[in-house]
């Protein structure tokens, strides 16, 4: 587990499952996620099965966000696609109930992630996705200090058309 002053990273278990189905098949979620295609029970629970046995075989590491005055589940965030000898890595990062969005937890829990990944996976380079049209969440990933490396052309089809999704990369301070 790791504490923040508003937020909790802890791993996704099944208990995370019925927060998860509340709200992960929401459109508006979904749409900044790669699209709205609805997941059943049955997949999410695989899904949870995998994200276990991917921390197991240290090949990835998926937290639930909890907020920390009341326990409540925030979204989920993640480190994946390890690259162990180059010390590189992908993250990601939902924060599912759009009342939560612009509060801070989603930044709050990438600083951790980040923290995470430098001192605890003595990662050196982390990179993400992020759809063009999402300029919220790029300036808080710049915030964060990520750097627009590039752009896939109309990667994604949303709500009728396509769309462009930028990668942005960060490196481990002083090295």
């Amino acid at each position: 587990m790791l504490e923040g002053k508003n937020v909790r990273l802890v791993l996704l278990e099944h208990k995370h499952l019925d927060s998860i189905m509340d709200g992960w098949n929401n459109p508006e979620l979904r749409r900044f996620l790669g699209g709205y295609i609805p997941a059943t029970r049955a997949q999410e629970v695989e899904w949870i099965e995998n994200v276990q046995r991917q921390v197991k075989e240290r090949s990835a590491f998926s937290f639930a966000i909890e907020n920390l005055s009341d326990s409540s589940f925030l979204g989920s965030t993640a480190v994946h696609s390890i690259e162990w000898v180059a010390r590189s890595a992908r993250l990601g990062i939902a924060v599912f109930d759009p009342e939560n969005w612009g509060k801070g937890y989603g930044s709050e829990a990438m600083e951790m992630l980040i923290e995470f990944c430098w001192n605890h996976l003595n990662l050196r380079r982390l990179e993400l996705g992020v759809h063009a049209f999402n300029e919220r969440a790029i300036r808080a990933y710049e915030k964060l200090g990520f750097k627009l490396i590039g752009t896939a052309k109309e990667k994604f089809y949303l709500d009728g058309k396509f769309v462009d999704e930028h990668y942005m990369e960060l490196f481990r301070p002083h090295e």
